[in-house]
Parts: structure tokens; C-alpha cells; sequence
């Protein structure tokens, strides 16, 4: 008889009884079909990487490789205090992160109520504003509640750097949290209760270890967006605090040394494999089963007054939290030295104060954005998909390898990419460094890691019964694809999309160096305005600011109208 078991790795291992031995060859097409995607994965991830990030990062590190230089960096007590301020504030600031979102993630998975959409765009919209307009609006919430000189001063120290990144990537949290909490089912925590168990011995003894694959996944993205920052960093530390990221980018562009900003680059990439290696280990040691059930709170979700408290309270924290700094982006957007009007948007979008922003270069600046963004999306969930495949795979040597490999783009910076970029694809063969498709080429490979570790999440733990209940029953691969893993997987899969979008349309880092005067996107734009000085070149960065928010929030609503419907009509 053929059943399926889960391993460490939840790979599917079938067993038959000798009266079924006939039966072999379902299990060489099923392995055939396995193997022929993967094949196709490992084929089209390979080239696709190896052509747009292994080549071009791997010749910028190899400036940084000499003994020589090796022993002058890391030789510097600078050098490691640097690292350690870089380590330290990230390992917090996603500890923070992940408590915060556990928070929302269970307001927006665990009660109904009115507004709850809404609610879970806005938990999503900071992540994709650029980190220069994170950082400005922080500084105005310094400057409107007079913090500067106190304990709480959001600029010149951790504290306000630790906050701005909570704010930052919270969103990443909620977003792969909620799209696998919401899929547990409920009867674990009913049986608790009615056993005798509180609100909050039910979550950490029965809830929590059930999330431990997700939070797992969405710390290691946490981590690595914190480690990584650039933009945070550079405005709230000022000049009294500096990270790895900042010191790549002095040392790249004012200092024009490229053997200490590609030898800080490799301590990154070090530093980065390292934690991808540890994760990799723990999501093997927590790994489930139980996805497949779609759990439905009851209609009665906030009849205690306990259950409104949370509620309310939870809505209020959310609203407050990450709804000032975007209020006050708004506010600063209509604020014009004659009173509250919408000159800014008026110079966006019919005349310029500016001549080197001008009517043309705006619109130019938003269309190449969403353009872009899309197709961006559109490889990162194709190559994702695929990684995540990858991800899942029976073998373990494949799926931890891959790991790894796939998320280290995320942890790569952006400055020593785009760089790389310049450098190396310009050949007179090779020469597409000026081509406007390595833009969202580029803003692709940032996302392909995040699409694949939140789908592969998923993908790797759906119960392999269901799949080989199916397969008895006649349903061929296509179908099960379909009719098990789709309904499973898309909500996951909606969730990556709807990142990578949020991350190429944000993108500055590498967009800085590869866009063009004549192309133009929203967050060069933006840093631009805010380089030049003047009330009217401010607010028209935080126009923009508010158009690249609103335009994040339409398609990020739309892309989950669009799982909701995936998953009705499987």
C-alpha cells in the first residue's frame, strides 16, 4: 500500500507493501515529474545568477582579497567596531520586529472586523517607502515632539535607529506571518481552552511552536533587511554611527577606495552566509506538516470584553505606530509656506519649480517606477517559485545549499552590486550595463530570495498525503499542482509577489547606479529633490514620497484580491 511520511526536511518518502509492488510505476513518473522540475530550476536559477550576481559581485570582491588588505581592514579596531555595532542593532532590532508583529499578525488573522483590509495594507506600506523617506520622517516625529537631547532622540543614536528599522520591517513580519498563521487550524487552540488553558498559556504551549517555521522565516529576512540598511543608518546615525552597509558606500564613492569597501563587503557576505547557514538549520529542526486547512475565525470573535480589549488595542497600536510617521509624510507633503494647499502635487504633475525636474522627467520618474516594478515582480515570482521548488526538494544536500544560496542577495549590498554591474557587464560583446531591462533585472534579484523563502515556507510543508491521495485517485501532476498545492501555497505566493513589487519599486541602492538622467525612477528622484534645498524641492520629495506610498497600497490591495480569488475558485 503507498503512504507518505515527512522526514527532517518534510521530503516525501514512499514506501509499498509487497501485494502493491505493480504500483512502481506511479512512483517513477512522480519522481520524474519531481526531478524534471527541479532540473528546470536548477538550470534557470543557475544561469539567471550566475550571469547577474555571481559574475558581477564575485570581480568587485576579488579587489578586497589580498592578504595585504585582508590584514589593514580587519586589523583595525574600527573595522570591528563597526562590525559589532552592525551585528548588535540588527539582532534587536528584529527581536523588537518580530514582536510587533506577532502583535498585528494576530489582530489580522485571528478576529473579524471591519476595516481589517485596510488595516493590513497599512501594516505593509512602510516597507516599501524609500529609507531616506523612513529616516526624514522620523526626524520631523524628533523635531514635532522635541526628543532631541533625551534618552528617546531619534537621531544620533541607536534608539531612533532601532525604531525606524522596527517601523521599517515590521511589515515583513506580519506579511509571511499572517499568511501562514491564517492558514492553522483553530481546533488546537479550542481543545486548550476548553481544557482549562488562558489566552496566554494556549499561545506560548500550543499557538507559538506552531509559527515556529514562519518566524524563523520572516527573523532571517528581518535580519538581513536590518543588517543591511543603508539609508536609516546614514540619516538618523549622522556621523556617530556607521554600519557595514555605510562604510561600503563612503569607501566606494567619497573615499574611491574599492579594496576596503569590497573586503567590508566580504565580511558581509561572511557574516550573511553564517546566519543563512544557522536558519537553514533551525527551519529543518521546526519544520510542520499541518498546512492545508484554511482556518475561518467564527463570526463570535470579540464577544469577551478581553478579546475587544486586544482588538482594540491592538487596532490602536497599529494605527499609532505606523500610521503617524505616514500622517505626518502627508502633512509635510501639504504643508506650503502660504498654508495647506496641493501646490506640490500640482508641480508634479503640471508645472516644475525645477528645471532639472520637469513635467516630462516626473511622469518619466513614476511610469519607469510601476513599469519596471512589474516586470521585477513578474521575474522574482517566476525565478522565486522556482528557487522555492529548489527549497523543497527532497534532497537535502539541494535544499540547504539553496538555502542559502538564494537569500544571499538580500544580504549583498546594493551599492557593491550596482557597482559590480557597471564594472564588469560592459564589455563590447557584453555591454547592457546602459540597456533598461538591467534595471528591473537588478531589482529582481533582491526579491527572487524573499519570494522563495516565503513560498517555501509553504511549499515545503504541505502535507504529502494529500498529494498522494490524489494521485490514487487518478489526478495527474497538473492537477494536483492545481487543486493541492495552489490553494496551499497562494497566499504565500501572493505575499512574495507583492514584496518584490514593494522592493523594486523602493529600490535605490543599485537603481542609483544603472538609471540613466533621461530614465528616471521614483526614489532617484526623490533623493535628488531632497539633495537640493529649498521648502519646494521638499515637498515635492514628499509628494512623490506620498504618490510612490499610494501607488504601493493600490497594488498591494490588488495583488491580495487576487490570492483571496486564487484560493476561492481552486
Amino acid at each position: 500500500m503507498l503512504f507518505g511520511t515527512s522526514g527532517p526536511n518534510n521530503g516525501l518518502k514512499l514506501f509499498y507493501d509487497d501485494d502493491y509492488k505493480t504500483n512502481s510505476t506511479f512512483a517513477i513518473q512522480l519522481n520524474n515529474y519531481q526531478k524534471i522540475l527541479t532540473v528546470t530550476a536548477l538550470i534557470v536559477s543557475t544561469v539567471f545568477f550566475s550571469i547577474f550576481y555571481f559574475f558581477p559581485l564575485g570581480k568587485i570582491l576579488w579587489y578586497g582579497l589580498s592578504p595585504e588588505n585582508i590584514t589593514a581592514v580587519f586589523g583595525s579596531h574600527t573595522t570591528w567596531k563597526i562590525i559589532w555595532f552592525t551585528l548588535w542593532q540588527a539582532l534587536i532590532s528584529t527581536a523588537v520586529s518580530l514582536c510587533v508583529g506577532i502583535l498585528i499578525a494576530n489582530i489580522l488573522t485571528r478576529f473579524n472586523f471591519r476595516g481589517r483590509g485596510a488595516l493590513s495594507v497599512l501594516a505593509t506600506i512602510p516597507f516599501v517607502m524609500p529609507t531616506v523617506v523612513v529616516a526624514s520622517a522620523f526626524l520631523s516625529l524628533n523635531s514635532l515632539f522635541k526628543l532631541e537631547g533625551t534618552v528617546f532622540s531619534l537621531e544620533g543614536g541607536p534608539f531612533g535607529i532601532i525604531v525606524a528599522h522596527v517601523f521599517f520591517n515590521t511589515a515583513i513580519v506580519v506579511r509571511t506571518l499572517g499568511g501562514w498563521w491564517g492558514q492553522l487550524s483553530l481546533d488546537p487552540e479550542y481543545a486548550a481552552r476548553t481544557l482549562g488553558a488562558g489566552t496566554f498559556k494556549t499561545f506560548f504551549l500550543v499557538t507559538f511552536p506552531r509559527l515556529k517555521p514562519a518566524l524563523i522565516a520572516a527573523g532571517s529576512l528581518a535580519f538581513l533587511f536590518t543588517f543591511t540598511s543603508f539609508g536609516i543608518i546614514l540619516i538618523l546615525g549622522s556621523l556617530k554611527e556607521a554600519t557595514i552597509e555605510t562604510e561600503i558606500w563612503r569607501y566606494a564613492t567619497q573615499r574611491i577606495d574599492i579594496n576596503t569597501a569590497a573586503a567590508l563587503g566580504i565580511a558581509q557576505l561572511a557574516i550573511v552566509v553564517l546566519m543563512l547557514t544557522i536558519n537553514s538549520r533551525l527551519r529543518s529542526k521546526y519544520g510542520t506538516s499541518e498546512l492545508g486547512s484554511i482556518a475561518v475565525s467564527d463570526g463570535s470573535t470579540h464577544t469577551t470584553k478581553f478579546r475587544r480589549a486586544r482588538l482594540y488595542s491592538g487596532v490602536l497600536f497599529t494605527l499609532l505606530f505606523l500610521g503617524t510617521p505616514l500622517v505626518l509624510l502627508i502633512e509635510r507633503s501639504l504643508r506650503t509656506p502660504n498654508g495647506y494647499s496641493f501646490t506640490y502635487y500640482r508641480a508634479i504633475f503640471t508645472k516644475s519649480v525645477s528645471d532639472r525636474f520637469s513635467i516630462f522627467e516626473t511622469r518619466t520618474a513614476i511610469i519607469n517606477s510601476i513599469t519596471w516594478a512589474l516586470l521585477a515582480m513578474a521575474i522574482a515570482t517566476i525565478l522565486g517559485y522556482l528557487a522555492a521548488v529548489l527549497l523543497s526538494s527532497p534532497s537535502e544536500k539541494i535544499s540547504k545549499l539553496t538555502d542559502v544560496l538564494f537569500l544571499l542577495p538580500l544580504g549583498t549590498s546594493g551599492v557593491l552590486l550596482g557597482f559590480g554591474i557597471i564594472v564588469t557587464l560592459n564589455s563590447s560583446f557584453w555591454d547592457i550595463r546602459s540597456s533598461w531591462w538591467i534595471i528591473p533585472i537588478a531589482q529582481a534579484i533582491l526579491g527572487i530570495g524573499l519570494v522563495a523563502r516565503i513560498v517555501g515556507t509553504a511549499l515545503r510543508d504541505v502535507n504529502t498525503e494529500m498529494r498522494d491521495a490524489a494521485k490514487v485517485l487518478g489526478a495527474s501532476d497538473v492537477k494536483i499542482w492545481r487543486h493541492v498545492d495552489l490553494p496551499i501555497i497562494s497566499k504565500s505566493l501572493i505575499a512574495g509577489a507583492s514584496f518584490s513589487f514593494a522592493i523594486a519599486i523602493g529600490e535605490f541602492g543599485a537603481t542609483a547606479f544603472l538609471v540613466r538622467p533621461q530614465r528616471p525612477t521614483i526614489p532617484t528622484t526623490i533623493f535628488n529633490l531632497l539633495g537640493r534645498p529649498g521648502a519646494s524641492t521638499y515637498g515635492q520629495a514628499m509628494a512623490l514620497c506620498v504618490v510612490l506610498a499610494g501607488v504601493t497600497a493600490i497594488s498591494i490591495g490588488l495583488l491580495d484580491r487576487t490570492g483571496t480569488v486564487i484560493r476561492d475558485t481552486a
